[in-house]
């Protein structure tokens, strides 16, 4: 995960993936009587989920640091492994229920209808990639994001892995976290992928070690530090203003449709960082202050939820919740840098008017699901 150390990286999935193992080994009698209770394949996606998810960043981690000059090296394979694992469950799931004299289409399980497709274009892509590969050689650095097969990949990723979110929010409400899993752990991945395609905009590079070469220090290069200050401050501001828009995004959409319990927001907060962040971090340190700043985010947003229940018919409380979350995010972020990485090179006015503009941002995202339901027909 970190620097050559992708190690790490599966030890994380490896965790991930027994303790849904161990959930899944539950005795079906004994979980039916509860409502909202995820199906065996939601629990099957989501390993695979995970699975490919581990993959995919250790396999763009490889393609950032190291020299990659063959399709069949062990990151491919953990990708490709669990995107066959998830289409053959998903296929003998199908062909059971036309056992019982369903259609295809009827056969397909509640939820998923859009997960075969994104299975398809999975295997598709795959196949792309090796031809890309075998024309025009070995992505590096940000090509490996622009490239053709890579984003007809990532399209059916996304489509495939949030099988298990739209099979959640048509059942009722879970009757605890352990059965909110499948449905949190995949919207995370989900929105993983989301960030994968777009992970120039992950870091806002503000810790102290990140300072840019100082002006006084190069008094003969004051202009083109000052060009190069200028880049380098607007393209963290708008680090911060998309990641807050995507941690909104994925919290809200979450929380305006499911009655969610304490740790459901933690849960899909660090799924929502961890995998980009391993992939991104430059040692264990920074990993772990993005799952610091994750958790505290996602506490944020648990005790909001239990205490004001936002949702797009509590538009005030909705509006307070995006604003929290990602603002909390990024404070955390800067209240750990200080006794873990010596604190911060941003100043006073440039640090909290960012905490600012991450809560703006996320108060605007909340506005658009809010605008949207007042759009529908009949609604208050």
């Amino acid at each position: 995960m970190f620097c050559g150390e992708p190690k790490h990286e599966v030890s994380l999935a490896i965790f991930l993936m027994g303790t849904s193992l161990a959930l899944f080994t539950t005795p079906k009698e004994s979980i039916d009587s509860r409502p909202g209770v995820p199906t065996r394949l939601d629990w099957h996606i989501t390993i695979a989920a995970v699975w490919m998810m581990t993959g995919l960043f250790i396999d763009a981690h490889q393609h950032l640091f190291e020299t990659i000059d063959t399709f069949l090296n062990p990151w491919h394979v953990t990708l490709y492994s669990g995107a066959i694992a998830a289409a053959v469950i998903l296929m003998l799931e199908i062909r059971r229920n036309q056992k019982l004299g369903r259609t295809f289409r009827a056969a397909i399980p509640l939820g998923y209808t859009q997960s075969v497709v994104g299975a398809a274009c999975l295997i598709l892509g795959g196949a792309l990639d090796a031809v890309w590969h075998s024309v025009f050689g070995f992505e590096h650095q940000l090509d490996l994001l622009l490239s053709p097969p890579h984003l007809v990949l990532l399209t059916g990723l996304f489509f495939l892995v949030t099988g298990p979110v739209r099979s959640g929010l048509a059942r009722p409400n879970a009757a605890n976290l352990v059965d909110e899993l499948p449905m949190l752990v995949s919207l995370g991945v989900a929105f993983e992928v989301v960030q994968f395609v777009t992970q120039f905009g992950f870091y806002p590079e503000a810790l102290l070690r990140d300072h840019p070469l100082s002006q006084q220090q190069f008094i003969h290069q004051q202009f083109v530090l000052s060009v190069m200050l200028f880049y380098k401050q607007s393209t963290e501001i708008l680090t911060v203003i998309w990641q807050s828009a995507v941690l909104a995004a994925a919290t809200i959409y979450m929380c305006s449709r499911k009655q969610l319990h304490p740790g459901a927001l933690i849960v899909l907060c660090v799924a929502e960082k961890c995998w980009i962040g391993g992939e991104l971090s430059t040692d264990a340190g920074e990993f772990v202050l993005i799952l610091l700043a994750s958790i505290v985010a996602g506490a944020a947003g648990d005790a909001i939820v239990a205490k004001y229940r936002p949702s797009v018919v509590r538009a005030c409380a909705l509006r307070w919740f995006g604003g929290v979350v990602p603002a909390t995010y990024l404070a955390a972020y800067f209240l750990f840098a200080f006794p873990m990485f010596g604190g911060t090179w941003w100043d006073a006015s440039f640090t909290f008017g960012c905490i600012a503009l991450a809560g703006i941002a996320g108060v605007c995202v909340a506005q658009l699901f809010i605008a949207g339901y007042q759009s529908r027909p009949g609604a208050a």
